[in-house]
């Protein structure tokens, strides 16, 4: 992280931060919540059970951490693998980049409408600007474990498609040409995509 990033910011908007730190966390998972459809919201809501409801129980165990580290700790390691339990989830659920990272973008304003008065009483609007550099950084490591995540899954993907009859057979050719005849959809033996370059296939 870069080092101005890391300066303490302002005692009186630290303490402000702490003493709401409940609140704007539990705002946060809500917020967190409801960009799921409203059905898993209710579901997210009501089923407090970890067991029977563990996306719900992942991201409620570390968002609470992850706001404490990016008000104090800032260590990238820590917030990674805080940023790994809630954005791995939105990853297998092919949720897009910008809908996977938005989780941590919502903070900025659950904090601005938490503190608006005080800032405005009190002036340390440039303290305020130093934690949103720390949660941009943050949005950035969370593009980074997502990123992460999708290429994991597509190599799981690969691994699976390399054990189907056509690579343990010995017959494989381009991709396009196998699923269309697992489909079904081959017009024949010869019939490869010509977008590969191959032409027939022998």
């Amino acid at each position: 992280m870069p080092e101005a990033l890391k300066n303490s910011m302002n005692m009186n908007l630290e303490k402000l931060l702490a003493k709401k730190r409940d609140l704007i966390v539990d705002k946060w998972i809500n917020s967190i919540h409801e960009s799921y459809p409203s059905e898993t919201v209710e579901f997210f809501r009501h089923q407090k059970n970890k067991f029977a409801n563990p996306v719900g129980a992942e991201i409620s165990e570390a968002v609470g951490p992850l706001f404490d580290e990016l008000l104090n700790g800032n260590n990238q390691q820590n917030m990674f693998s805080l940023l790994d339990k809630i954005v791995r989830i939105r990853a297998v659920q092919a949720f897009p980049p910008s809908g996977a990272v938005a989780v941590v973008f919502l903070l900025k304003k659950i904090i601005r409408d938490e503190t608006k008065k005080d800032i405005d009483t009190h002036g340390f609007f440039e303290d305020l600007l130093e934690l949103e550099s720390r949660i941009d950084y943050c949005v950035l490591l969370a593009f980074d474990v997502y990123m992460k995540c999708r290429e994991k899954i597509w190599e799981i993907k690969l691994d699976e498609f390399k054990k189907r009859p056509f690579f343990v057979e010995g017959e494989a050719r381009c991709l396009s040409y196998m699923v269309r005849q697992e489909q079904g959809q081959g017009k024949g033996t010869k019939d490869c995509c010509s977008s590969c370059g191959l032409g027939e296939v022998r």
